[in-house]
């Protein structure tokens, strides 16, 4: 008989949403972003590519009218940055709106997109061309403890009804127990996502994070916008960008460098082997074994 599934609630807190003011914003944002980009600034390669960005615009292209959604899908933990700031610029040079959703759909002008989570309903949206960036979930899981345990994203100081914010429990529990946490937290909001997730989708490219890291990820890089429709010259651009932003690149965190209070803390694949303890495994193989098999991990 079958055991049945345990319905499983996050500790993440409901309550008030903290309102910011847009200085109180900026003044949390701008920091962040210089530690993320400290190295960027520095290098030939960005100011050689911000002429090129611009000539960009010049061509003519069919990307802007034919009627495409397209997208990039990531998930909490997964090179949301990244993607942020190369398609951001890439639809600038491209001349096609971009756009960045969390769970709600993108207003309609907005033709390429990066779903911060992969939460798309995407029978409305055909016809589309999209490719979803898929993590080991035990990396994602040990990524975002550490990561919610300082980060400044409203969300995670936002407090339940006791007043208690799930930042705040995180910091109140030992590793064990804020890791259990995070597991939770991570099967209420992906679970169900990646279980009805369609791999079979022609129109969707799927590609692993732990390729991404690899050394042919310049293979992939080009497959990635080859998908989505860009050619020739613009193809080119978009591969140089992804090859800038890339996080080494960036922030100058070598490979599988752990850097603490850091929202590209180390990147590196298989992490989970040296934080998980065997209690957190079987617990993460009873709930998620199924959504590990079907994404090859």
């Amino acid at each position: 008989m079958q055991e049945q599934r345990r319905e499983i609630t996050t500790a993440a807190g409901f309550g008030p949403p903290i309102v910011e003011t847009r200085f109180e914003k900026l003044r949390r944002e701008v920091p962040n972003f210089i530690r993320k980009n400290r190295r960027l600034l520095l290098r030939r390669a960005f100011w050689q590519i911000l002429p090129q960005l611009a000539a960009a615009r010049t061509r003519k292209r069919v990307l802007i009218d034919d009627g495409v959604f397209r997208f990039v899908g990531t998930h909490h933990k997964v090179m949301t940055t990244y993607f942020s700031a190369v398609l951001k610029l890439l639809g600038f040079g491209l001349g096609v709106p971009y756009g960045k959703i969390y769970s709600d759909h993108p207003i309609p002008q907005k033709r390429l997109v990066l779903a911060m989570h992969s939460k798309l309903s995407l029978p409305q949206l055909a016809p589309y061309r999209g490719v979803h960036i898929m993590r080991d979930p035990r990396d994602m899981i040990v990524s975002g403890y550490h990561y919610h345990k300082w980060t400044h994203e409203t969300w995670a100081r936002r407090p339940d009804d006791n007043g208690i914010s799930y930042q705040q429990k995180l910091n109140q529990a030992n590793k064990e127990e804020g890791l259990f946490l995070e597991i939770n937290h991570f099967i209420f909001f992906y679970r169900d996502l990646l279980e009805n997730w369609d791999l079979d989708d022609p129109d969707i490219l799927e590609v692993a994070y732990e390729d991404l890291m690899g050394e042919g990820r310049d293979q992939i890089y080009h497959n990635i916008f080859s998908h989505l429709g860009v050619i020739d010259r613009d193809l080119d651009l978009a591969v140089k960008l992804m090859r800038l932003f890339e996080a080494g690149s960036r922030s100058g965190l070598k490979d599988g460098k752990v850097s603490e209070k850091s929202h590209l803390r180390s990147g590196r694949s298989g992490q989970w082997k040296a934080e998980l303890n065997a209690d957190h495994v079987a617990y993460i193989e009873r709930e998620l074994g199924s959504v590990l098999r079907k994404f090859g991990y």
